[in-house]
């Protein structure tokens, strides 16, 4: 599964995502905005919006992820580069080859921050989990694409698949 933040690959950037926890948040369903409704007294029921498009809350998730690091400098460089991409008031992108698609997303906070193991270890490596409270706001986004003629999928002389990015608002 490959994923990035803002174009940086987030493996080198120390980030994982905890299993399970990312498609089951980024596939969640939206709740839908209240349609217009009217409650006759001398009517069963009531009457609704049969002719407006449903419109759709944005929706909120709880990504929890995982921070991997060499030593206590890498722990600080990786937490402050991540920090400078997902806190741009205008937003990040989360893409994802697995799923096809961009998430415009907005940080929101993060509640939790747990070091793993003992931060002092001569060798090895600093493990942290913690969440990302996100929101999605229905922006445009990029939709990626496999690039593919009638027969098959277009390649390159290394044999890699070629992607295209179609601007779309996805629900």
């Amino acid at each position: 599964m490959s994923f990035d933040v803002n174009n940086a690959n987030t493996e080198s950037l120390g980030l994982f995502f905890k299993k399970g926890t990312l498609f089951r948040e980024l596939l969640k369903f939206p709740n839908p905005k209240p349609a217009y409704t009217y409650n006759w007294q001398d009517q069963h029921g009531e009457e609704r919006d049969t002719i407006s498009p449903v419109k759709y809350e944005p929706v909120k998730y709880g990504l929890v992820c995982y921070l991997v690091a060499d030593d206590v400098e890498d722990l600080m460089a990786k937490r402050s580069a991540i920090l400078e991409l997902i806190s741009n008031p205008k937003g990040f992108l989360l893409n994802s080859t697995t799923l096809g698609r961009s998430y415009k997303l907005y940080y929101e906070d993060s509640p939790t921050f747990n070091v793993l193991n003992p931060m002092l270890l001569a060798s090895g490596k600093i493990y942290c989990e913690f969440t990302l409270n996100v929101i999605n706001n229905f922006d445009e986004v990029g939709l990626i694409v496999p690039l593919q003629d009638s027969n098959s999928y277009v390649l390159t002389e290394l044999g890699q698949q070629i992607y295209v990015t179609i601007n779309k608002q996805l629900f």
